[in-house]
């Protein structure tokens, strides 16, 4: 499988469940190193969502919405237009 498309189901999955498990394995199966405090966990995935191509753009604004109410800016600065 091609690893994108593996970490956007990975993806996908923690924003309709909020279960770490498949991204989990996804980021020890690629090396990918995760923080341990579960809320930037969260917040790392809800942003970087907003930059994928072949999410859905349902799934992004809930993961936008999520990002929001844990406190966190759902984009990434280098990635925001300017004047955001």
């Amino acid at each position: 499988m091609d690893i994108a498309k593996e970490r956007d189901e990975a993806f996908i999955d923690y924003v309709k469940t909020g279960n770490f498990k498949k991204f989990n394995r996804y980021c020890k199966k690629y090396g990918v190193p995760m923080p341990k405090n579960q809320r930037v966990k969260a917040a790392g995935i809800y942003k970087a969502i907003q930059y994928c191509t072949n999410i859905p753009q349902d799934i992004k604004n809930k993961a936008m919405i999520k990002c929001l109410e844990l406190g966190f800016s759902p984009l990434i600065k280098p990635f925001e237009k300017e004047g955001e």
